[in-house]
This record gives structure tokens, sequence and C-alpha cells, in this order.
């Protein structure tokens, strides 16, 4: 039989995939949850960034993001978007 292409792989992953993402940018970078919620509209997903923990010195600051990624073409999309938001320094 053919393969589901949205079956696990050898990361694990499988998909649909309930995302608990987490975005690490610089606390002066006050666009970055905007940024987030319009990157994530750029494939029809909707999340609200919430902030999450800063870190010991307050120079950075993490958001946490929760949506349904449907393939791993979007996940691998959405993470780099994602990545490349201004002020962003991990995407976890």
């Amino acid at each position: 039989p053919p393969m589901n292409p949205n079956a696990g792989d050898a990361r694990g992953l499988e998909f649909p995939l309930d995302w608990p993402g987490r975005v690490l940018a610089r606390a002066d970078a006050p666009a970055v949850p905007e940024a987030i919620r319009q990157a994530l509209r750029a494939f029809g997903l909707a999340a609200e960034p919430v902030r999450a923990n800063a870190s010991s010195g307050g120079a950075y600051v993490s958001y946490s993001v929760s949506v349904i990624v449907p393939d791993r073409h979007t996940f691998e999309a959405m993470t780099y978007a994602l990545s490349r938001i201004d002020g962003v320094r991990m995407v976890l």
C-alpha cells in the first residue's frame, strides 16, 4: 500500500501536529508578538502568542504559541518564517 504522507517520520512527528511552540526573542523587540500572529496567519493558522518566561538577565523573553499544523511542509515553512522575524533568536 502507498505510504501515508502524514505518517510519522524519522523525527517522530505525526501530522496533523498539535504544536506547543516557543519563540525566544529579544526583550527589546516589542513588535514580535504581532509578527508571530502575521506569520501564522500566512499559513492559515491562528494563535495568540502568550508571553512566558524572561531570561534571568532580562534580555530575552519567550512566547508560547499553540497551533495544529496540518502537514510537514507547513510545519517547516512556518517554523522557518517564525525564525526569520526580526528580534527572534530561536524557535522551539
